[in-house]
């Protein structure tokens, strides 16, 4: 049976005080360690992989724009290996990690470092050229038009 004293009541009630108390602790330290534990970014949003497309194609316009200020040839090297682009007499940009780099180009292009370079002539035209940029599932197409040396930005 129960105790019906004062005194019993006061026990029982301290008892299921203390296990709220237990409870309440643990539940705090688990939502501390959530919110500090550090967690690794494994995959690239769309928003990242866009702004990498227009980092890369800004580097194509780069090289186009040089040629016509200069009126003499640029090439924008790409390495799809390393992930490094450049274009000529400046530095190199390397697309971030976790981006996969396809890169096509015709065969009127010149082979730079054992891959084929982006040329753009002193008119703007350029030998044209395919970057596929993947991550996540997510792909984003740069085409580079050999007549006008134009550079098409396009999900895929």
């Amino acid at each position: 049976m129960c105790p019906v004293s004062p005194e019993g009541n006061r026990k029982r009630a301290r008892r299921g005080v203390v296990l709220i108390d237990v409870v309440a602790a643990l539940a705090i330290v688990a939502l501390a360690a959530f919110v500090l534990m550090p967690r690794p970014r494994s995959s690239i949003g769309a928003a990242e992989l866009s702004a990498e497309a227009v980092r890369v194609s800004g580097e194509f316009r780069k090289g186009r724009a040089k040629a016509l200020t200069t009126g003499s040839v640029a090439d924008v090297t790409v390495d799809p290996g390393s992930g490094h682009i450049q274009v000529d007499g400046a530095d190199p940009i390397s697309i971030r990690d976790g981006v996969a780099v396809n890169w096509v180009t015709s065969d009127r292009c010149p082979v730079r470092g054992g891959t084929r370079a982006l040329r753009f002539l002193a008119d703007g035209r350029s030998c044209g050229g395919v970057m596929t940029l993947s991550a996540s599932g997510r792909q984003i197409e740069l085409r580079v038009d050999w007549l006008t040396g134009r550079v098409e930005m396009s999900l895929k």
